[in-house]
Order: C-alpha cells, then structure tokens, then sequence
C-alpha cells in the first residue's frame, strides 16, 4: 500500500483550492493510499475528509499543541482516523511527516510545506507540486523551475496542474522509488 504525505496550510484559501484538495483527497482513496497529513485543520481537514468519504484512511501526525484540542478549535480534525501523537513541535513532527510518506504532494502550503518539501529533497522522497493553487506550490515552480533546489540534485520536484494528474505521478514516483 503506498503512502503518500500531503503537504498543506491550515490559513484560508480560494474555494477553487479547496475543490482541488477534495479531488486530489478522493482520487488517493479511489487509488488505495494511506494519506498522511500533519493532521491539522484547514486542508489538512479537506484532504482528510475527502479521503475518509470516499473509503480511505487517514493518518494525523500531530504536534504536541495539537494532541488534546477540543472538537471546536478550528485547527482539529476530525478526519484523522489514525492519530500519533508525536510529542513534538510543529517543526519537528514535519520529519515524521515526510519520513512515513512515499511520495508527497504540495498543495499550496506555506513554510511549514517548504520545510517538508526540504526534507523530502534531502531524503530522495518523490515531490509533487499541484500548482495553481497558490502560495508554497506555485512559489516552488517560480524558484525552481527546474525542480531541483539546489546544485546537487538530488531528486525533482514535479509540477503539475491537475489533481488526477498529481496523484498519478506521486504513485507512479512512490512505486519506482520502493524498487530500490
């Protein structure tokens, strides 16, 4: 079973962002994949939601802060059907994050997503960019066109506009990495 980790932002954005997460959330439980997520609110909670409705399962890693919120903090979800609780901080759990996925996938973020993304970079883990919907994903694909963030390239980020589309290449990736 493939694991893939969603890299997202608890902050507002656009009901077309929203629409998008939904669509990347449902084709991962259609596909079969585990969906990791920092397990806060915002399109951590879409993601979550999405994959739960459509059958699949979602696992919350959470920062301390997040471990005992009540149900009516806007950043919890209800959606982590599978939660760990990693004593951490928000920066600290994002390794966790990144470690337990096989594949990630950036959708908007800001720079809790960078840090994730570093880490995915400098552990070879296949990256997806879903741009167009906004902040870090569509910041990546201006800063690194190449989808290489520095000279060493060690993997790439791969940019892509469509959720069907993003999906697809995070399994095809996260399959030929686990061949190794």
């Amino acid at each position: 079973m493939v694991q893939i980790g969603i890299l997202t932002t608890y902050d507002p954005v656009p009901l077309e962002v929203v629409k998008a997460t939904m669509k990347v959330g449902q084709e991962l439980a259609k596909r079969g994949c585990v969906v990791i997520t920092g397990g806060n609110g915002g399109l951590m909670t879409v993601i979550s939601e999405a994959v739960v409705k459509a059958g699949g399962t979602t696992v919350g890693i959470l920062a301390r802060e997040l471990e005992d919120i009540a149900p009516d903090h806007e950043w919890y979800n209800p959606y982590n059907r599978i939660k760990i609780k990693t004593g951490q901080t928000f920066t600290a759990r994002s390794s966790i994050v990144v470690r337990s996925s096989d594949a990630v996938i950036i959708i908007a973020g800001g720079v809790g997503s960078l840090t994730e993304v570093a880490i995915a970079y400098n552990l070879r883990k296949p990256i997806v960019a879903l741009t167009g919907t906004g902040m870090m994903a569509d910041k990546l694909a201006e800063i690194f066109p190449d989808g290489c963030l520095d000279h060493r390239k060690l993997c790439k980020i791969h940019y892509v506009n469509d959720p069907k589309e993003a999906v697809a290449t995070a399994i095809r990736l996260a399959e030929e990495n686990m061949n190794f």
